[in-house]
């Protein structure tokens, strides 16, 4: 979250992808890095163990919110 923050902060258009256990502490940090509202894109705990097809497919899963998030209008 801290890197998401220097980026956005820098006018780079930043996604933070997150798991499900690490919603409250991703919120703590963009809140106290100032990027109040920050929202991540949140999937399931875990994803280490996961074989490469279904981590194809998580991704699959969320790329249209990354691109919404990445190219929203300025």
């Amino acid at each position: 979250m801290l890197d998401s923050s220097r980026l956005e902060k820098a006018g780079i258009p930043t996604v933070a992808v997150i798991t499900d256990v690490f919603v409250r502490e991703a919120a703590y940090q963009a809140e106290t890095s100032g990027m109040r509202g920050f929202q991540p894109i949140v999937v399931p705990h875990p994803t280490s163990h996961l074989p490469e097809d279904q981590i194809k497919a998580l991704a699959t899963s969320i790329v249209d919110r990354v691109l919404a998030i990445l190219i929203k209008p300025a």
